[in-house]
């Protein structure tokens, strides 16, 4: 439950933040496809990203950004080790 929630907040965040401001976030992006591809394969680095890059990146921003490619990368990873066959070594006698 918590892994969907954690897949649906950001995009609905950056759906919700480009339909009530679309020329910032293509300011930000400077291309709608670049925004298309964070929106489906890197969402939480896509809205960090949009959030911290109008400031300036600072080292703080950077390890923000950081966290938000680790919090992606973790979920693909999650989905690898989900799909691996399960085996047991019990041997029974």
């Amino acid at each position: 439950m918590m892994a969907i929630f954690g897949a649906i907040i950001p995009r609905f965040a950056l759906l919700v933040g480009w339909y009530n401001d679309p020329t910032f976030w293509n300011n930000v992006y400077s291309s709608p496809f670049l925004f298309l591809l964070g929106f489906l394969f890197l969402p939480w680095t896509t809205l960090i990203y949009g959030l911290a890059a109008p400031n300036g990146m600072s080292i703080v921003n950077w390890i923000f950004l950081l966290f938000g490619l680790l919090i992606d990368l973790g979920t693909w990873g999650i989905g690898f080790f989900a799909a691996r066959k399960q085996t047991s070594y019990y041997r029974g006698t």
